[in-house]
């Protein structure tokens, strides 16, 4: 029997500030500690709204003239800058963005961060995401950011098209996003353009071994993993690691087996699930298609609706009804 998982808080907040007191102490925690640089020499403004989920969080912020020293970053943060300037300071690296442009933070070493009447937008996400991310997209090893703007205009706007349906979904009045298998799509979505966009040392890799044979056996165990865990948030590394083997030996073991990816071998497994949930449902109690696609990680009604009607030959509303 199936255990709902609880939905998790998705909060909004607004503010505003003229104080800088206060525009420091909302700021420290948002994105942690921070030291201002020097005093400011106008009128102080700092204002914006935030949205969380989860490790994710979405910012719009603007901001007066100012200059920090913060300490080192242990999560991903993503800026586009919609006005004024900003510059990050790590060692002799300096990244300068000024309206139109996309960056990531570096991590681990200590920042200076300089604006001038800034218009922005930060989306945070851990470190994690894309170490997960980055495994699924076929690396080994650790995961290491090495640049922080995109490595092309491509690259660019696909990771702003990315960052606007995410934030679209984050911040939608109905967001689906409190629902765990959604939420954690979501996520791994954003992680993996990021692992795309930004230069990082996967890109660096001109030579992998090859993955290495898994027998049989392992791979029942690991579909074992996936029918007993599908109703709970599950990465390409945590059904590896429940196998004890390598992410890119099961990947090429289940391709071999199945003709699918673990992850893919989850989406099946999922929807069963909800077309089981759909068939034990009794429609004159309220049970609508939407709520049971979205519990079951299918947040788009309409992707699930052809997903649905082309694997069982009849739409999920028709299963429902009889």
């Amino acid at each position: 029997m199936t255990v709902e998982m609880e939905r998790l808080p998705v909060e909004h907040s607004e503010f505003t500030t003229s104080d800088p007191g206060t525009g420091e102490a909302l700021s420290a925690e948002m994105f942690g500690s921070f030291q201002p640089r020097y005093a400011q020499s106008e009128e102080f403004t700092f204002g914006g709204r935030r949205t969380t989920a989860g490790d994710m969080s979405l910012d719009h912020l603007v901001h007066s003239r100012m200059s920090i020293e913060c300490a080192p970053l242990d999560y991903l943060m993503f800026t586009f800058v919609r006005g004024g300037t900003l510059t990050f300071t790590a060692g002799d690296s300096e990244t300068r963005l000024r309206i139109g442009d996309t960056a990531v933070s570096p991590m681990h070493v200590p920042l200076t961060i300089s604006w001038d009447r800034l218009s922005k937008e930060v989306i945070s996400i851990p470190m994690k995401a894309a170490q997960d991310a980055a495994v699924e997209y076929g690396a080994d090893g650790d995961l290491r950011f090495v640049g922080t703007t995109p490595v092309s205009p491509a690259m660019d706007r696909f990771w702003r098209s990315t960052v606007g349906f995410v934030a679209s979904r984050l911040e939608s009045p109905d967001t689906p996003l409190g629902e765990p298998l959604v939420y954690a799509q979501t996520l791994n979505l954003l992680a993996t353009a990021a692992v795309k966009t930004f230069p990082n040392t996967t890109m660096e890799a001109d030579y992998q071994p090859g993955p290495g044979r898994v027998s049989a056996a392992v791979l029942r165990r690991a579909v074992a993993f996936i029918e007993a865990r599908a109703d709970r948030p599950l990465s390409l590394i945590d059904i590896a690691a429940a196998v004890s083997v390598s992410p890119r030996a099961l990947q090429h073991g289940f391709v071999r087996e199945y003709g699918t990816s673990p992850l893919g071998y989850l989406h099946r497994v999922r929807l069963e699930r909800a077309r089981r949930d759909l068939q034990a449902a009794d429609p004159k109690t309220g049970v609508a298609v939407d709520s049971v696609a979205t519990r079951w990680g299918f947040p788009n009604p309409s992707r699930f609706t052809t997903v649905y009607q082309q694997t069982y030959g009849q739409l999920p509303g028709h299963t429902l009804r009889t």
